[in-house]
């Protein structure tokens, strides 16, 4: 049984493992090989954003490209919100036209993003990825139809994803890496402790997941 990495910057190799390997337009250089995502992430958004949508839709096609992300919006930065949005919106609406899922970064905008998907109507799957926030918050995700991917925060028992991963039910749920150093299995283990779930069962209901996810 596999291992299924929802998202991360490295490229393991692990056959154990399988990975979709996140491509950040402007930033990274070399689409990987395999799985992959490729979104304009808002810590990168320059004067260039019409270059860099433009390249964005010439790579989502590619048949090995699983979604669009990650991308989205982060109240931490100093890039005006109106603009994230807006090159946000245009990735989510890429997602829509090929069919394909959307990876989301989001830091102190969920109310933002629970609106947009709301007023965009969007079908595609979207993933909130990375999350480590407080169980209200991920309780107004999970009834607004979001997925959650959780990562290296499971290590800390005391941890927001640790308080959260209980509430939230399994086939919204995935795990990932990021651009951590821990392996996947690692978080998988710590997952299967919080869950009481042995990690052969844990690792089936992942798959089957990710099997109508990407439909």
């Amino acid at each position: 049984m596999q291992y299924l990495n929802i998202h991360t910057h490295l490229s393991t190799g692990n056959p154990d493992e399988i990975s979709v390997q996140n491509f950040i337009v402007g930033k990274d250089e070399t689409i990987p090989r395999g799985l992959f995502s490729a979104g304009i992430h808002p810590w990168y958004l320059g004067e260039n954003v019409d270059s860099l949508l433009e390249k964005l839709s010439k790579i989502v096609p590619n048949s090995n490209c699983f979604a669009v992300g990650e991308c989205g919006l982060d109240r931490n930065i100093d890039t005006d919100l109106s603009l994230q949005t807006q090159v946000f919106t245009q990735q989510i609406q890429l997602a829509e036209s090929l069919q394909k899922p959307v990876i989301v970064h989001c830091v102190r905008a969920f109310p933002e993003l629970i609106a947009l998907k709301k007023k965009l109507k969007v079908s595609v799957p979207m993933l909130v990825h990375g999350f480590n926030n407080n169980l209200q918050i991920c309780e107004q995700l999970i009834s607004n139809g979001f997925y959650i991917s959780l990562g290296s925060a499971l290590l800390k028992s005391d941890s927001n994803a640790s308080k959260a991963i209980k509430k939230i039910p399994i086939k919204q749920l995935f795990l990932e890496t990021d651009d951590k150093n821990h392996t996947i299995e690692t978080i998988f283990m710590a997952a299967s402790e919080h869950l009481g779930l042995g990690i052969s069962q844990l690792q089936a209901l992942m798959l089957e997941s990710f099997s109508s996810f990407k439909s």
